[in-house]
């Protein structure tokens, strides 16, 4: 194909078949924390709190060190 067919083709791009509406703005979808929102209502529900002044975690396992610098640590008073 040459390069004006190309260009003729892509000028008459529509969303639906002949006689619709040309699209006028691109939909952008928006990422959803409604997981985060869920978890944490969740861990509200069943009495979990945030334990605060945690700076650094290490975890070591076989040869490797996993390392985490201020996490968000909880738990339950009835543990």
């Amino acid at each position: 194909m040459n390069r004006e067919k190309l260009m003729k083709m892509a000028g008459a791009v529509r969303t639906g078949g002949k006689g619709t509406m040309r699209r006028k703005k691109k939909t952008v979808h928006k990422t959803t924390t409604t997981d985060d929102k869920r978890l944490l209502s969740t861990l509200k529900k069943i009495g979990v709190n945030a334990i605060p002044a945690i700076e650094e975690v290490n975890i070591f396992k076989d040869d490797a060190v996993i390392h985490f610098v201020n996490p968000k640590g909880k738990s339950s008073q009835y543990l």
